[in-house]
């Protein structure tokens, strides 16, 4: 018995209730498996809401000992960016000697308070402008907040022109048809963008920022969760990423209130480089391969009709883009 038995939650190991008390000082009541947990399932082995006796809610996650460092990272980084005023980044809690990831029998826990969400209309929220400006606001604090966090914390380094290289590497190998039909965005990228990409300026940027990673009042933002992708990107990464997974939702969207007023917003307070706006459209067109290697990760043929579709409606209104969202030509 191992606190979590086939990696879910063993309320009745006396063993793991007691270690936990002994951690966190958590006088365990019950699990609360009538909550939805909200971000990703994938990038734990298990989670669980827990109850305490006082009726206080926590998120206790369990990892492998492989992931330990780079849940360390993200811990840290999160103490790092709430201590400087960065509150949406919610911290997690450390046990009674200090640390963020203790271990019971050769696995890592992490627990953090639980916050509830009203969750997301989707795609309705492409119409709120109220939504868009609260994630320019977050974004510039996040910048501002995380000022010289790499003097404190290393982070790898990560290229998406790598990325993508390496993805058609494999795909010609393992996907071959995929491979021949995605290649016309790559040579389209490789016009200009491949070219500048390791000239972009760079800043931290959470790595993974879009509607489904934020726990939400309604149109305010409580908290961002899901930072393991966190590091030292380009300027504009974050943006890009929002902005292409509203496209997602509805193409439409690219020019709806969320996205406009998003852009507009954080163009105004000028966190981002001028080279980066320069390629802000061709940086969302990047990042999509990293959602096509998902797709095909989980082959999910349905998904990966849709991105080539909007991939394609991505490349072939770069120009009606750039003058929708005010932004400089790359020539």
């Amino acid at each position: 018995m191992q606190g979590f038995s086939d990696h879910k939650f063993d309320d009745k190991n006396k063993d793991f209730l007691q270690w936990l008390n002994r951690q966190w000082n958590i006088e365990f009541e019950c699990v609360r498996r009538d909550i939805n947990i909200q971000g990703s399932p994938e990038r734990t082995l298990s989670r669980v809401v827990i109850q305490d006796k006082k009726g206080s809610l926590f998120l206790l996650e369990k990892f492998l000992k492989s992931k330990f460092k780079i849940r360390l990272d993200v811990a840290r980084a999160i103490e790092y960016l709430n201590g400087n005023g960065l509150k949406e980044a919610l911290l997690y809690h450390k046990n009674k000697d200090g640390e963020f990831l203790p271990f019971f029998k050769g696995f890592c826990f992490q627990l953090s308070p639980f916050l509830d969400s009203t969750g997301l209309n989707r795609p309705d929220y492409l119409l709120s402008s109220q939504m868009g400006k609260n994630f320019a606001e977050f974004l510039i604090r996040l910048s501002n907040a995380s000022v010289n966090i790499d003097r404190k914390i290393s982070f790898n380094p990560f290229s998406i022109k790598n990325y993508i290289y390496k993805l058609f590497n494999d795909m010609k190998v393992h996907e071959p048809l995929v491979y021949k039909q995605y290649r016309p965005f790559l040579f389209f990228l490789e016009r200009q963008f491949m070219d500048v990409h390791d000239d972009l300026p760079v800043l931290f940027c959470h790595g993974d920022l879009h509607p489904l990673n934020v726990l939400w009042n309604h149109d305010q933002i409580k908290a961002v969760i899901d930072w393991e992708f966190a590091g030292i990107k380009p300027d504009i990464y974050d943006a890009a990423n929002l902005v292409g997974c509203a496209g997602i939702e509805n193409p439409e969207g690219l020019g709806m209130p969320m996205v406009v007023t998003f852009l507009k917003e954080i163009q105004r307070k000028n966190i981002f480089s001028e080279m980066g706006w320069r390629f802000f459209p061709e940086y969302v067109l990047a990042l999509r391969f990293a959602w096509l290697s998902e797709w095909l990760r989980k082959e999910d043929s349905q998904m990966l009709e849709m991105e080539e579709a909007y991939m394609e409606i991505l490349m072939d209104n770069m120009d009606i883009l750039r003058q929708e969202w005010k932004l400089p030509s790359s020539a």
